[in-house]
C-alpha cells in the first residue's frame, strides 16, 4: 500500500479535480504567489503568454521574486523540508505550489512536469556543491496518475503495475532519474463562472528526501544528510491545437530543498548558485536540454 489507499489516492489526486472543476474553481481564491519559504505555503506563478493561445509560452516568475542561477538564468525556487504544515515532518514538503492564473489555460488542460538532470548536494562543511550526496540520498516528487490510469477502478495487472510506478514517484539521485520522467500535476479548472477571481490551477504535490535504505513514498525516510538538495525540472502541457502542442514548455526550474541548515548556511548555498566563483562546484554539467520521454510502465 502506498501513501494513500488507492481509492482515496484517485479521489484526491485526480477524480475530484475532474468531476468538480467548476466547484473547485468557485472555492479557489486568487493566490498570492511567491511567499517566503518556511511560512507554510508559497507558490510559483506560471503565466501563459498570451493566455489560452496556440503557440503561447509558459513564463515563470513574472514578478522577478526568485533568484536565478549564474550563467544559465534558471529560476531557483527555495524550499524547506519540514516547513509548517508538512505531513512528513522534517523530511517532506508540499512547497512550492504551482499556480496558473484564471483564463491562462482552458478548463481540462493538464499541467505536467518533466524531470531533468540529476541530484546535486550542498555540503555545508565543505561549502561546496557536489554531484553526489554523502550516503546515496534521493529526492522524490509524487505526481498524479496519468489520466488514462486515474479513471481505472478495477485495474488489470498491467494497469496495476503502471499505477504503482506513478504512485512511487519520480526520483532524483546522483545516478540520474528513475520512475516516471513525466507526470501530471493537475488539470485546469474551468473558471468562466467566476471570471478572474479564481486560479485555473493551484496545486501542491509532495517532495520528500530519503537515505539509501529509505522509500519516502512509503513514509520511510531513514536519516538523510543535512544539506541542500538541488533538483531540476520543467513544466509543460499536453494540450494540443490542431496537430501541434498548444503551449511551449517552461524554461527549466531549479528547486533547492533545504534539509536542516539554518538560514545563513542555506543562503550561502543559494549564493553559490547565483554568484559566479563564490564557491567551488564540482558537480558535472547537466546534459543539453531536450525532451525526456517517460520510461517504465
Amino acid at each position: 500500500m502506498n501513501r494513500f489507499s488507492r481509492p482515496l489516492f484517485l479521489f484526491i489526486r485526480f477524480i475530484l479535480p475532474l468531476v468538480g472543476m467548476v466547484q473547485y474553481a468557485l472555492a479557489q481564491q486568487p493566490s498570492d504567489c511567491n511567499y517566503v519559504p518556511g511560512a507554510g505555503h508559497f507558490d510559483l506563478c506560471v503565466s501563459i503568454v498570451p493566455p489560452n493561445t496556440s503557440g503561447a509560452r509558459m513564463v515563470l516568475d513574472t514578478t522577478g521574486f526568485f533568484k536565478n542561477e549564474a550563467g544559465t538564468g534558471k529560476v531557483i525556487v527555495e524550499a524547506e523540508f519540514g516547513d509548517i504544515g508538512s505531513s512528513g515532518g522534517e523530511f517532506e514538503t508540499d512547497n512550492p505550489g504551482w499556480v496558473v492564473p484564471a483564463g491562462d489555460m482552458e478548463g481540462g488542460e493538464f499541467l505536467w512536469f518533466r524531470a531533468r538532470g540529476s541530484l546535486r548536494f550542498w555540503d555545508a562543511a565543505q561549502q561546496q556543491w557536489l554531484d553526489a550526496p554523502p550516503n546515496g540520498e534521493r529526492v522524490r516528487y509524487i505526481g498524479s496518475l496519468r489520466p488514462d490510469l486515474a479513471i481505472v477502478l478495477i485495474p488489470t495487472p498491467e494497469q496495476a503495475e503502471a499505477i504503482a510506478f506513478y504512485e512511487a514517484g519520480t526520483i532524483w539521485s546522483a545516478d540520474g532519474l528513475s520512475g516516471p520522467l513525466e507526470a501530471p500535476i493537475e488539470p485546469a479548472a474551468s473558471v468562466a463562472a467566476v471570471g478572474a477571481n479564481g486560479d485555473a490551477i493551484h496545486a501542491h504535490l509532495d517532495f520528500c528526501v530519503e537515505d539509501s535504505d529509505g522509500d519516502c513514498s512509503m513514509n520511510n525516510y531513514g536519516n538523510p544528510a543535512t544539506g541542500v538538495y538541488l533538483i531540476e525540472f520543467q513544466l509543460f502541457s499536453t494540450a494540443v491545437s490542431g496537430l501541434q502542442q498548444k503551449y511551449f514548455d517552461s524554461p527549466p526550474i531549479l528547486v533547492a530543498l533545504n534539509r536542516g541548515l539554518d538560514r545563513d548556511a542555506y543562503n550561502l548555498a543559494i549564493d553559490a548558485l547565483t554568484v559566479l566563483d563564490i564557491a567551488i562546484d564540482d558537480s558535472a554539467p547537466l546534459p543539453a536540454a531536450g525532451i525526456l520521454i517517460m520510461t517504465g510502465p
